[in-house]
């Protein structure tokens, strides 16, 4: 574990937000939560903050809370306050600092085993439609929010624990996990609309898992690539704007690349970066990848031997309308 270093603040930048955008106030049967004070444009960078400490996976229940008090102490007092402030989850569970990690804590990169605390952005409450998008930027050493849809003034800033799957899932997990009955607004739509839209996510679950089959990719690209297709449409429907699309940009890169269709891995790679810029900046990892995939896709491994849909970068239709562009990309 480790406790941050306190900087100095900064004024605005589109790389430094201003804490203008938002502010933290009690929200009914919530707690606290984060309200948009002004209308947020999509991409807007709204939090991007260094942790009060970080932890590696907690192990021992007994020694991280000793661990923890010992650390704590050696934060500044605004930063102490700001750690015993943050809601547990689990009162009367033993362990109150450790159960503070387990209720607010944020893994620092995909897959990773060392997780965050962070003052302000551990404030903002769950939806399953969320209002913006997290990701940890390894180069900054920063936790960063971006907002991926316009955001209204007395707006809930919301993110996601959760990603996916129909309501029934995603309310068990929530309540397993996080301790509270989720009352999103994609949760609170009315019976005969939750339960298409559940049918929908059901569905992009099946999709999704599809695009992954290596054998089909090799030798039946077209279906794969109406199968991304089919995902697109639902998450467009459905107004999910995260992640996820972005990913369903990133499989159609690889099967074109695969295939040798260098004009649509291209192009493919550009709505992939315009996904990340959205979600996590123009300086995040995947955002300045996809700029080399653009002009190169050779340059990705799934570049393959295949020549099934060859052609050249340069290929990319121009003067064309973004319908006709579109169809031409997915091959319609």
């Amino acid at each position: 574990m480790s406790p941050s270093q306190d900087t100095p603040p900064s004024e605005h930048t589109p790389n430094n937000p201003s804490t203008s955008y938002w502010e933290i106030t009690p929200i009914p049967g919530k707690g606290q939560g984060v309200l948009a004070t002004q209308v947020i444009p999509p991409g807007t960078l709204l939090f991007a903050e260094k942790p009060l400490l970080t932890t590696e996976t907690l192990t021992s229940a007994s020694s991280t809370e000793k661990q923890l008090a010992q650390l704590l102490r050696s934060l500044p007092k605004e930063s102490q306050r700001a750690y015993l402030s943050l809601h547990n989850n689990y009162p009367g569970q033993g362990s109150p600092l450790t159960n503070i990690i387990r209720s607010n804590a944020y893994p620092l990169g995909p897959n990773s085993p060392i997780g965050g605390i962070f003052k302000n952005i551990s404030r903002i409450n769950h939806s399953c439609l969320p209002t913006t998008q997290h990701s940890w930027n390894p180069k900054r050493q920063e936790f960063l929010v971006h907002a991926v849809r316009e955001i209204q003034p007395g707006e809930e800033i919301t993110t996601s624990y959760h990603v996916g799957g129909p309501s029934s899932e995603r309310k068990a997990e929530l309540k397993e996990f996080f301790k509270f009955d989720c009352t999103c607004t994609l949760c609170s739509l009315p019976p005969s609309e939750l339960k298409k839209s559940d049918a929908r996510l059901i569905r992009a679950a099946a999709l999704d898992q599809a695009i992954g089959h290596a054998d089909t990719v090799t030798k039946n690209p077209e279906k794969v690539l109406r199968t991304c297709r089919a995902l697109e449409k639902i998450y467009r429907e459905e107004g999910i704007r995260d992640q996820r699309i972005g990913r369903v940009y990133w499989d159609a890169f690889q099967i074109c690349n695969c295939h040798g269709d260098l004009a649509r891995a291209s192009a493919f790679a550009r709505k992939y970066r315009e996904s990340k810029i959205l979600g996590e900046g123009e300086d995040s990892e995947g955002a300045v990848e996809a700029l080399v995939f653009m002009e190169d896709p050779r340059k990705d491994d799934s570049c393959g031997e295949s020549k099934r849909w060859e052609s050249r970068v340069e290929d990319i239709p121009m003067g064309v309308s973004e319908e006709e562009l579109e169809k031409w990309l997915w091959r319609e």
